[in-house]
């Protein structure tokens, strides 16, 4: 890292079809401003795309390991800037917005994470209009990895990291970003949320894609499990009389058992 890089947007991908991905997105060229690529690769070895490996400003990190969450800690662990945010590989980022990232965290100095906006023309996000602190969020609120702005010296000294058994590609499919955040909170760390816009991503969020799929259904219990190991189960009735029905794509019934699968499944991970 150049002496003078006061950002750096790490961005995870997977595969061919990833990279090709990032390729296709914006990614400003900024004095002060670099990118991390942790590019997952098990299958095989690819040549970087001559867009990017063309970038003195891109550096690209080869691993073979599967898995969102593993991934995300592997490149938050070659972050060595003041100011990092979580980035992804089907997503568009502007001058103004990354400088939007530094101005905010200059804002707040000891905050150790802030979380932002991204702008999408989807209307299954609604943000808030103010700032608060992440320990006291507003109802129906909840953090996006890609909103994620960090400082990895107090993260990576901390030794914090994505709970691999959660994410794309692992046990199970989401969640991640809820007990990362919870992670933080836990240790004592500030964490905020500004509104302010940090980057462009179209497409429906895992909950809007997946919200009567099982396996979903089977992930929201294990974290809600984590989060609130002794009210989950008050929580799991109140999701299954609001979330399910005939009219949304499950019955209680099953959204209770896919939840009460999640839980059984989880505590099987931490026993053995």
């Amino acid at each position: 890292m150049g002496k003078d890089v006061r950002l750096q947007v790490l961005i995870c991908t997977f595969g061919y079809e990833g990279i090709r991905r990032i390729v296709s997105r914006s990614y400003p060229e900024m004095e002060g401003v670099e990118y991390i690529v942790s590019w997952q690769l098990p299958d095989g070895d690819v040549e970087i795309p001559s867009p990017i490996a063309s970038r003195k400003d891109f550096t690209v990190a080869k691993t073979t390991t599967r898995g969102l969450s593993r991934n995300r800690n592997l490149v938050l662990s070659l972050a060595t800037a003041p100011v990092a945010i979580i980035g992804d590989d089907d997503v568009d980022y502007t001058s103004d917005g990354l400088l939007n990232a530094i101005r905010t965290m200059d804002m707040h100095p000891d905050a150790a994470l802030i979380a932002m906006r991204y702008g999408t023309h989807c209307v299954e996000k609604v943000y808030p209009t103010y700032g608060f602190e992440l320990s006291r969020t507003p109802k129906g609120y909840y953090v996006s990895s890609i909103e994620m702005v960090i400082r990895p010296e107090i993260i990576n000294g901390a030794g914090l990291r994505f709970d691999e058994r959660f994410g794309i590609g692992s046990v199970f499919m989401a969640g991640e970003e809820q007990l990362f955040v919870h992670s933080l909170l836990q240790a004592g760390f500030e964490c905020r949320y500004a509104p302010f816009e940090i980057c462009r991503h179209e497409g429906d969020t895992t909950s809007a894609r997946h919200g009567s799929d099982p396996e979903y259904i089977s992930t929201k219990g294990a974290v809600i499990r984590l989060l609130h190991p002794f009210g989950w189960w008050m929580r799991m009735l109140t999701h299954a009389i609001r979330d399910a029905g005939a009219d949304k794509g499950i019955s209680r019934i099953d959204y209770i058992r896919a939840w009460i699968g999640g839980v059984a499944r989880l505590r099987s991970l931490t026993s053995g």
